[in-house]
């Protein structure tokens, strides 16, 4: 029997971004790829039970992994092999960060707020 609890889902659309974005970008040397991988692995990390536990880290995450997924579509079909291509990989790694960084930012602000 599978359990599709939406942590299950997440670690299953990180995962998949990382293999697929492995296999894509490999080429680019290690660094490039560990700088590549690490917005999927932190979603990975960060999709448990323990911090799935209130209706807002569920929904502040599941929404910032779903986007980091979609990102990553963009990353491996929306990028042309020409010199300025670089331009936009960087962009879309810099914009999963961003997206992590915001829902953690907004969980932290409320559960800070509840902690007082």
């Amino acid at each position: 029997m599978v359990n599709l609890t939406v942590f299950n889902v997440i670690k299953f659309l990180s995962m998949l971004s990382i293999l697929a974005i492995t296999w894509r970008f490999w080429g680019s040397g290690l660094t490039a790829t560990i700088l590549l991988i690490l917005p999927y692995l932190v979603v990975y990390l960060l999709a448990n039970k323990n911090t799935y536990s209130t209706s807002l880290k569920t929904i502040c995450r599941a929404l910032a992994g779903f986007f980091v997924s979609i990102l990553a579509l963009g990353l491996l079909f929306g990028i042309s092999p020409d010199p300025q291509a670089g331009i936009g990989v960087v962009f879309g790694v810099c914009l999963q960060y961003g997206v992590i960084f915001i829902s953690e930012a907004i969980i932290g602000m409320a559960m800070y707020e509840k902690s007082r």
